[in-house]
């Protein structure tokens, strides 16, 4: 008979405007193309606003006026840029803006709709960060989410669809319910959560350890069923 086999489910949370939440997406794709049963992982992606109802500004400037001085800013954006450049990204932070991403959220949730979330996420994240494209403004975020595979016309009226905006909210919400107060964040079976731009080989041994936890309640528990092929002896 077919035998059930068991998945390990991540709920990611991460901004486009988080500096780290590039570099985190990378290591954690690095970290699951080397778990041995990522096949059987199932990811859900979340929204995270960190600046909700701020307008758009210069990253610059917001990060001064977060951190208290231009020498930790400095500091900050050192680290960052030589974090991402190892994982071959490219922060051009003269370039960068900072605010409410609800309307590049809101795109993404219709890209998960439309199995082209990664591409779309992709886009956004090397657009605003590398080429110094504007998440803040509707016309450049439609543009790159053509470019990432969407047509035109469902990337306008993606914007204008209110359930996709409340998809944004509600992700907001389950964070807050759960304690979440930054990203990126990523929750491994509802239970376990790792934050932060961790190494590739912390996501891995963190996905195995949740897998081998996993494993053994799901022996524990498993009992005498039967199917359309036939019953478990």
């Amino acid at each position: 008979m077919k035998t059930l086999k068991p998945t390990l489910t991540i709920d990611i949370w991460s901004d486009l405007v988080c500096p780290w939440c590039w570099i985190a997406k990378k290591r954690f794709e690095q970290g699951l193309n080397r778990f041995e049963f990522r096949d059987q992982v199932v990811i859900r992606h979340h929204s995270y606003r960190l600046a909700g109802g701020t307008p758009a500004m210069p990253f610059k400037d917001a990060i001064v006026k977060k951190l208290g001085s231009q020498h930790s800013a400095e500091l900050m954006m050192n680290q960052v840029g030589t974090a991402g450049k190892s994982e071959g990204l490219i922060y051009n932070f003269d370039g960068m803006m900072f605010g409410d991403t609800e309307d590049a959220h809101t795109l993404l949730v219709a890209a998960r709709k439309a199995g082209i979330a990664d591409a779309v996420e992709e886009r956004f994240y090397h657009g605003s960060i590398t080429e110094g494209r504007s998440l803040f403004d509707r016309q450049q975020l439609v543009a790159m989410a053509v470019e990432a595979g969407m047509p035109k016309a469902d990337a306008e009226a993606a914007l204008e669809n209110d359930d996709f905006r409340a998809t944004v909210s509600d992700d907001e919400a389950h964070a807050q319910s759960i304690g979440l107060s930054g990203v990126p964040v990523f929750v491994m079976n509802e239970k376990y959560a790792i934050s932060g731009a961790q190494a590739a080989d912390n996501f891995l041994n963190a996905l195995r350890q949740v897998w081998d936890e996993q494993q053994t309640e799901f022996s524990a528990t498993a009992g005498q069923t039967c199917g359309t092929d036939g019953c478990s002896i």
